[in-house]
């Protein structure tokens, strides 16, 4: 056991410094001792040796983590297959290339609960740069969590909804409410969907371009909005 722990840690680590820790930790316990702690570390899922690292001393190299798995004949790259996909289990979803696999140490937060614990009947807690839903409302917008599993799916059209008239664009919501309240119903396909009135990305925009940098998510040319409306008036 000491031997395979050295051996890949030796790979890990060719200043063998955590060898050296663990072989000085190893040698102070007697057999019992050793068998006792091991049958404990196998009894817990989560157990694992610590593997430590200086910045600039003996930091990670993916060379010696490949060179350690081989060791371990561990796989680091392999086809993922999804078999739920398309419906058709003869017929599942697989990578075309070898991707990274492995363990994601990750902590479930609230935006990715089972349940959501709590939620928002109001939306006029608004940021003023944005007009998003802040403050006691903020639960009330789309997660990026759910906004991936939207893209997943495909459902471009309800994304398309959730980011606007449920978002920044005001103009559009009112035109949504004033729908509803006057046919009961509304279409997306009805409503006004001006660039110009999508509150968070023109302060994007505006953020790039006090950085010096001009994109084409509000307008293609180096003109700003409010410069085009002015030649279109004087023309």
């Amino acid at each position: 056991m000491e031997k395979y722990i050295y051996d890949v840690f030796d790979r890990l680590d060719p200043s063998h410094t955590n060898t050296d820790f663990y072989r000085s930790f190893f040698s102070k316990m007697t057999d019992k001792e050793f068998d006792s702690f091991f049958k404990k570390f196998f009894e817990d899922k989560n157990a694992f040796l610590t593997w430590h690292i200086t910045p600039y001393e003996n930091d990670m190299e993916v060379e010696n983590i490949e060179k350690a798995a081989k060791f371990m004949n561990v796989a680091l790259w392999d086809y993922v297959v999804w078999p739920y996909g398309i419906g058709d289990d003869n017929k599942p979803i697989v990578t075309p290339y070898k991707v990274p696999i492995g363990y994601i140490n990750e902590k479930r937060v609230q935006q990715t609960a089972i349940k959501k614990n709590k939620t928002s009947i109001d939306t006029s807690m608004r940021d003023a740069k944005t007009n998003q839903v802040v403050s006691r409302d903020k639960n009330g917008r789309e997660s990026i969590d759910e906004n991936y599993a939207l893209a997943t799916y495909g459902a471009y059209a309800t994304m398309k909804e959730f980011m606007s008239f449920r978002a920044d664009d005001s103009v559009m919501k009112e035109a949504a409410y004033s729908a509803i309240r006057n046919n009961g119903y509304v279409s997306m396909e009805d409503l006004p969907d001006h660039i110009e009135n999508k509150a968070a990305l023109n302060m994007l925009d505006a953020y790039m371009i006090s950085m010096g940098l001009k994109t084409d998510l509000v307008t293609d040319g180096y003109l700003t909005l409010k410069s085009l409306k002015k030649e279109k008036e004087y023309d």
